[in-house]
């Protein structure tokens, strides 16, 4: 009987250890999880590029930039103008009121629906062929709010959010399972 209980009491502090250790096994795990997502986080930039020769706006463009160790898919992309959602580039000319007589060709890549992987850089829209757009967009800048949605490939949503084409740039990491951005307001250029 003594034998009995000895066995007992060693298969309970057996079962104690075992789920101490399962537990510490828990926590690493979610370190390691934590670990191998920090090394693919994307973090992307919206920059605005000018210059300026004698008051003359020689070009503007808008440079995009992942700037961390991992790839941003993109999953929303949302321009609005003093408030009001756009479509594409042409759509924010026309709500920003470029006249008829203004040249509204640009040079620009699509970003909706992309991945842009880690330190990729491009020009996502040139304003080179019509001086006269240039200073018409120059002037309506502040206006301009940028937001795209993106996540990483471990499924971690972010919110780029710009207020203003020289504004201030706030990202947000998100607890969402997806993009909260409406799908009937997406910027498709």
């Amino acid at each position: 009987m003594l034998l009995a209980i000895a066995v007992l009491i060693i298969s309970g502090a057996a079962l104690i250890v075992s789920m101490r250790q399962a537990s510490i096994m828990n926590k690493q795990t979610d370190i390691l999880l934590e670990q191998t997502k920090s090394s693919a986080w994307p973090r992307l930039s919206v920059g605005f590029d000018q210059s300026w020769s004698d008051k003359t706006l020689e070009y503007l463009k808008i440079p995009v930039h992942n700037k961390g160790t991992g790839p941003a898919i993109i999953e929303g992309v949302r321009i609005t103008y003093n408030g009001e959602v756009t479509k594409d580039w042409w759509d924010l000319f026309r709500k920003v009121k470029v006249p008829d007589s203004i040249n509204t060709g640009i040079s620009n890549r699509g970003i909706y629906n992309s991945v842009i992987s880690a330190n990729e850089s491009f020009y996502w829209m040139q304003l080179e062929n019509d001086p006269r757009l240039r200073h018409w967009v120059y002037e309506k800048k502040e206006k301009i709010t940028i937001e795209i949605c993106y996540k990483s490939v471990f499924n971690d949503y972010w919110l780029f959010r710009k207020e203003g084409l020289n504004g201030t740039t706030v990202i947000q990491k998100l607890d969402t399972p997806e993009c909260p951005l409406p799908s009937d307001e997406m910027f498709k250029s």
